[in-house]
């Protein structure tokens, strides 16, 4: 429909509102307003129905699918939970990835410095950790760092975790 439009729009002299519309055999009247709103549903339902199906991007499904089912907004998901979720910050594990370390190695366990590490194993973080283990205990739910970023009662606690600990995001 989209296409149609388009090619519409640099053929044919422009329209006053109410539009014509004639699209799967089904001749519509809608003025500029209804036409967008149209436009809108149909591209999103378009675009939703590729993303599920696409081969690329998996671990971005799985994290976004999750969010989705959560009660956060996704435009309030903060840049540090943002990056938390994706791995992709400073830590060294993203950076070796990209080429910009050559190990990937936490500089005090000597494994691979990855979101996981820093949430739930390095002792250099322990004292932030500390805090960060309230939420989870409250809500009854393990500590695991999937869990954590998805549950909306500890986005704060991540956050502060983050800032306690110098963590380079």
């Amino acid at each position: 429909m989209v296409e149609k439009l388009a090619k519409l729009s640099t053929t044919e002299p422009p329209l006053n509102p109410p539009t014509c519309i004639h699209y799967k055999n089904v001749h519509t009247q809608l003025n500029s307003s209804d036409m967008f709103s149209s436009l809108y549903q149909h591209c999103f339902q378009e675009w939703n129905t590729h993303y599920q199906t696409a081969i690329r991007g998996h671990a971005y499904k799985a994290i976004f699918s999750a969010l989705l089912r959560s009660s956060l907004p996704l435009h309030s998901l903060s840049p540090i939970l943002f990056r938390l979720c994706t791995g992709h910050c400073q830590l060294n594990h993203h950076l070796s990835r990209i080429g910009l370390h050559s190990e990937g190695l936490c500089a005090r366990c000597e494994i691979p410095e990855t979101v996981d590490h820093i949430i739930e194993v390095c002792p250099k973080y322990l004292t932030a950790r500390n805090r960060l283990k309230l939420a989870p205990k409250k809500l009854g739910m393990p500590f695991r760092t999937p869990e954590i970023l998805r549950c909306t009662a500890a986005t704060k606690l991540v956050e502060t975790f983050v800032r306690e600990s110098g963590v380079r995001l």
